[in-house]
């Protein structure tokens, strides 16, 4: 093959080969070459009427234990041939994941995007409630505005993130000053965990806490109307695979 390019695609000058510049750019052609050949491969045994081949669902951490399973075993009972597999990661994480080709179809918060490598559509909704300790003072109100939390010291997610967008708008639209806060997060479970520990309050998605949690309280939010919306993203392609096309139907009538 280096013949045929002309050009070196290894470095054999040390004990180690490597790859040379070259080398680095074939590598993402022969990743597509694999994909496109086992795409035709599944495309030609759909005209058994059977769909096979692979798909890789990424998901946020917190849909990956509550919102996927019940999705990934119905598309398991109707596609038992495609080999599932599912990675959790944060959003940033799974974007990349599609653009180079390590997932085929992602699900996480935010808005929906297109760009020339992926597609999205919202799916679902998640309702917000602002989370506290378990001995908060509000603990057993029915419902909180952000007059009720002004004082409190805030969990915040990292700025571009859905909830932060939120966050700073719904305190920006009723008070001139916006609580304090703690610190910025990555990762919701952290946050969550992080509440628990008695270190301030955070606004999350309702899904994160689960029922029967004793170390935080759930403090309904009063504006309702604030909600995180659920993407699901996948990778453009001139040919859909037919496990890609079987699962955007499955999921579209999943969460109708």
């Amino acid at each position: 093959m280096e013949a045929d390019l002309g050009t070196p695609l290894f470095d054999r000058s040390q004990r180690r080969l490597k790859l040379t510049p070259a080398g680095e750019r074939l590598l993402d052609y022969a990743g597509e070459l694999l994909d496109l050949a086992e795409e035709a491969r599944s495309a030609v045994a759909t005209l058994s009427g059977t769909v096979s081949g692979r798909l890789r669902v990424g998901g946020l951490e917190t849909l990956c234990a509550a919102r996927l399973p019940e999705l990934l075993a119905e598309y398991r009972r109707e596609y038992p041939k495609v080999e599932l597999s599912l990675k959790s990661a944060n959003s940033g994480q799974l974007r990349s994941g599609m653009k180079s080709g390590e997932l085929d179809v992602s699900f996480f918060f935010g808005e929906a995007v297109a760009t020339a490598e992926m597609a999205s559509e919202q799916v679902a909704q998640e309702g917000l409630v602002v989370i506290a300790p378990a001995d908060h003072r509000l603990a057993g109100c029915e419902s909180v505005d952000t007059g009720d939390l002004i004082d409190d010291a805030f969990l915040v997610t990292e700025r571009g993130c859905v909830y932060r967008r939120m966050f700073d708008a719904a305190f920006a639209a009723t008070l001139p000053d916006r609580p304090r806060l703690v610190g910025e997060f990555a990762s919701l479970a952290a946050i969550r965990s992080l509440v628990g520990a008695g270190l301030g309050c955070a606004l999350v998605p309702r899904l994160v806490v689960p029922e029967g949690e004793r170390d935080v309280v759930v403090l309904p939010w009063k504006d309702k109307s604030r909600a995180a919306p659920v993407l699901m993203a996948w990778r453009r392609r001139r040919i859909q695979p037919p496990p890609l096309s079987a699962f955007l139907a499955v999921a579209r009538r999943h969460f109708a």
